[in-house]
């Protein structure tokens, strides 16, 4: 779920072990979302990067692309809490003054 985007390793072990997912767990339906909350936390990450070099390698991001792609993962998982904090959506609020 994270490519194309270059993420270090260990970052993904260590929100996997955070999240109490083991290396030799096997992928299966019942902790898709839960990975999918993983990605997201990674992908989150990577929204305050514009670019970033090393030794002639160098990577672009686009704000509004990794915004579209954790709505993307989000909504794919069922996790419409997260897809909303993402959506630049206008939403209405209504206020009871009386």
């Amino acid at each position: 779920m994270l490519y194309p985007y270059d993420v270090e390793p260990m970052l993904v072990q260590k929100h996997c072990i955070d999240n109490n997912i083991i290396d030799d767990d096997e992928y299966n339906v019942t902790i898709k979302a839960e990975i999918a909350r993983i990605t997201i936390a990674i992908l989150n990450n990577l929204l305050v990067l514009s670019s970033e070099s090393d030794s002639g390698y160098s990577l672009s991001y686009s704000s509004e692309g990794l915004k579209k792609r954790i709505v993307s993962i989000a909504k794919e998982n069922g996790l419409t809490d997260i897809a909303e904090e993402f959506t630049d959506a206008p939403t209405v609020e209504f206020l009871d003054l009386w």
